[in-house]
This record gives C-alpha cells, structure tokens and sequence, in this order.
C-alpha cells in the first residue's frame, strides 16, 4: 500500500511540475541582491531570473563579481522557497526567502531549494560555492535524476571545523511508527522509527561526503550506525526532545 501511494504521489509530483514548466514567459529579473560576496570590498550583484507565473519560483540565477565576470545558471526545472524549518535554525544573510546565503572569510555559498511533494522527493537541490573570484556549482551534479542524491531534509549550514569552511548537512525525512510503551500507543504518540544518518558534505569547489565529520555530528546530536538508511535498526526519539538512542527492546506497533 504505501509503495502505491509513493507511486501515486509521483505521478502527480511529475504533473505539477509539468503544469508549472508549461507556464512559460520571457525571462525577467524577479530580485536583485547587491552585496560584496568574495570579501574585497566591492559590489557584486545576485540576480534572480524567471521564465515562470509562479512568484516565488525562478529557474535563472546570475552572479556578476566586480572585475572578475559574471555565470549564469540555470535550473533543470526550478528552484521555490527555502524550507521554513530550515530557517528556523539557519539565519539568512538577507531578507528573501527564495534563496540562502551565508558567508566566511573564506567564500560565501549560496543554497537554492526545489520544492519536495508530498512523498518526500524534492525536484532538485544546487548549492552555489563563491571562492578565489571562482562561482561554481559543485553540488548539482550529485544531485540529479540520474541516481544521484535526493535532499529530503537539509538542517544545516555551518562551519564545523572552524576553519572558515561552510558544510553542508542534511538528513531524510525522520518516520515514526513504533510506540515505546502502551501508554505512548494509548494517545497516539509514536517515539520509535528508522535509522536515518546525517550526512555532511564540506562546500569547495568539489563536494564530497566527509565520512569523519558525518560520524562525529551523530555521535554527538543523534546516534551512529553507519552511513546508509536502515529499517532493521530501531531508534528511539525522547518525547522531550532528548537525544535518541538505539532501542533493542521490543516495542509497540
């Protein structure tokens, strides 16, 4: 039944984004952002380019550096709003929720969010690294249709060696469906669910999964079992917020 409705909602992801790629206009400039993104003191401009009707989706991104030239990138389908919750931990370096930036003295590095339906696919995920007057877009070929990695969840952007070097984290979406006592079942509270790994990517000019840093993140925020989602391993989540645990007792379906 649920691989039906993971069909289901596919079939109709696949119809959406059909409906929204049929809706074409000229392209236009929908936002300009003017800031010094490579740290000498000069004004570089972001702009935000859409052939589309829906306001808040673009598929065009131009990043101009002063004296260096200019890319343009431009979506496979479309980049929308940035996750709210992933708002909620993460702050922006300016006000628009079409995109997120943040900077180091290092490079800056810019996330760009495709949306994700309702069966936990995103159409597509891009991070844009700025370093040594370069603009590159290393993320985008992992993540692809071709096999490549599905973004469900990103929760972070962060320097996690203090070395200036943004990493990208992210995870899949946390499933529950196991109760750890009767009580929990009774009022329809579920604190078990799968192993789900945090990954982490460190953003250069190439992005690769740091197996090292990935292990040490879940050993520290969450629990390490290795770097694949698992259905044989149990996890408890605390109803309280607490730090999650492997459960090996049985628990309540």
């Amino acid at each position: 039944m649920k691989k039906l409705v993971v069909f289901i909602f596919v079939i109709f992801s696949f119809y959406a984004s059909a409906q929204q790629g049929d809706k074409r206009l000229p392209f236009r400039p929908i936002r300009t952002i003017i800031t010094d993104l490579n740290n000498d003191n000069k004004p570089d401009t972001i702009v935000l380019i859409s052939s589309l009707e829906e306001r808040n989706s673009f598929n065009k991104i131009s990043i101009s550096l002063s004296g260096y030239g200019k890319k343009v990138f431009k979506a496979r389908d479309y980049w929308a709003a940035v996750d709210s919750e992933f708002l909620v931990k993460n702050k922006n370096a300016f006000h628009t929720k079409l995109l997120f930036l943040k900077k180091t003295e290092k490079h800056t590095v810019i996330l760009l969010f495709g949306e994700i339906d309702g069966a936990g696919y995103r159409g597509e995920f891009s991070i844009v690294n700025i370093e040594n007057n370069h603009i590159t877009m290393p993320f985008d070929a992992l993540n692809d249709n071709r096999g490549g990695l599905d973004i469900e969840v990103p929760v972070e952007l962060k320097d996690l060696e203090n070395n200036g070097r943004l990493c990208f984290v992210y995870t899949v979406i946390h499933e529950y469906d196991g109760f750890s006592t009767k009580s929990l079942k009774d009022k329809g509270m579920p604190d078990i669910g799968p192993y789900v790994p945090y990954l982490i990517y460190p953003v250069g000019d190439s992005c690769k999964l740091n197996k090292v840093l990935s292990k040490k993140y879940m050993e520290e925020h969450y629990v390490f079992a290795g770097f694949e989602y698992s259905e044989k391993i149990n996890i408890y989540y605390p109803r309280d917020g607490g730090k999650p645990r492997i459960w090996k007792k049985a628990y309540y379906h």
